[in-house]
């Protein structure tokens, strides 16, 4: 049997996916971020037609992922409040290379290592 994933199989979408474990939504903010721009939660949850609490919970999968920047900016009379925006797709690409580098050696290693199968 064949591995089920094939190099046809693999786009932009499925290399995201597995790297950063997103959800379609994140995906699609992530998307709407990378136009440019900084965006509250609610102009993001506006955007995608969904409730601001799922976009408050993409944006904050985003940024502990290191796709998007958190700017808290504050409000003159108390308050605060936060600013979204995508980070460089340069340094995201350089970082998914070597996130893939690390995994394909430590992968390679485990083959390797492979004898048989046993309980």
């Amino acid at each position: 049997m064949k591995p089920n994933l094939s190099p046809e199989d693999i786009g932009c979408d499925t290399v995201l996916e597995c790297l950063y474990s997103l959800s379609n939504i994140d995906k699609r903010v992530f998307s709407f971020l990378s136009d440019g721009g900084e965006y509250r939660a609610k102009e993001v949850a506006e955007k995608m037609e969904r409730d601001q609490s799922t976009a408050y919970r993409s944006l904050e999968r985003l940024v502990d992922c290191g796709m998007v920047y958190k700017e808290k900016h504050n409000i003159r009379n108390g308050g605060y409040y936060y600013l979204y925006s995508a980070r460089p797709l340069d340094l995201i690409k350089k970082e998914a290379i070597n996130c893939l580098e690390r995994w394909y050696e430590s992968m390679r290693e485990s083959i390797e290592k492979i004898d048989g199968f046993t309980d």
